[in-house]
């Protein structure tokens, strides 16, 4: 399948499929870098979108997200559970709202939803807030983590820390039975781990793996990933804001 993805700041992309964008956690103004709405409208145009946002937090999820999807030929959301309440003006009818499963553990991904033709996704419960999500667009199986990484810092305790682990890596295990064609995965600069972005890639092997959670810094996590990963998983690396991969993956 031919498949686009577009690099727009931080955990924000754009991908193209099977007649679908999909917009991962477009960020509210405040975090945004110039250029990123712009480069938003240009993927949307004239597309039939699905804006997806992880969680609530401000520098994933921007209630503006309309105005840089005005020129799209038709505009879906598709809500994790805490963002209808906490981010006023994304709470619209007919938004698909994700839970994930009910175990505290994770790796527990709640039901399917329908979102449009050929679209359609679940959640796994993130460690962060709010969810990580598991799409199929016409066959093709893209996961976009949003905020569930190995939150591992320098000086946590013994038992936060064995926590942290036993979570990330039951939620590996569910994405690795997912078996994402494309995945987009933390690859945080400020943690001395990337927020387990090597294990992620050895773990779940996506033929397409995305680094993102970058805080503006592409190039690095590009570099680092590029490093990180094992034979068979190829590296979707960026440099600026607006830039354009196009590739082939899924079915």
């Amino acid at each position: 399948m031919d498949v686009a993805v577009t690099y727009v700041h931080h955990d924000c992309f754009c991908l193209d499929a099977a007649g679908w964008t999909l917009l991962f956690d477009y960020p509210d103004a405040a975090h945004r870098p110039p250029g990123a709405r712009g480069a938003v409208r240009r993927a949307l145009a004239g597309r039939r979108a699905a804006a997806c946002f992880s969680h609530s937090h401000a520098d994933h999820c921007g209630a503006d997200v309309f105005e840089a999807a005005r020129d799209a030929a038709g505009l879906h959301l598709v809500l994790s559970f805490d963002v209808p309440e906490m981010v006023p003006g994304l709470d619209r009818p007919g938004a698909v709202v994700l839970e994930p499963g009910d175990d505290p553990r994770g790796g527990d991904p709640g039901p399917w939803a329908g979102v449009g033709p050929g679209l359609r996704a679940r959640a796994l419960e993130s460690n962060d807030l709010g969810v990580a999500f598991c799409l199929d667009v016409g066959g093709l199986r893209v996961y976009h983590g949003g905020d569930l990484a190995a939150w591992l810092r320098p000086g946590q305790d013994a038992a936060g820390a064995a926590a942290v682990r036993a979570f990330f890596e039951r939620s590996l295990a569910a994405v690795a039975a997912f078996a994402p064609h494309v995945a987009f995965a933390c690859c945080d600069p400020r943690l001395p781990g990337r927020g387990g972005f090597a294990r992620f890639a050895e773990v779940v092997r996506p033929p397409v793996l995305v680094p993102m959670h970058d805080f503006g810094r592409p190039r690095d996590v590009g570099a680092y990933a590029l490093g990180a990963v094992p034979p068979g998983v190829e590296v979707l690396a960026f440099e600026v804001t607006g830039q354009r991969r196009e590739l082939r993956a899924g079915p």
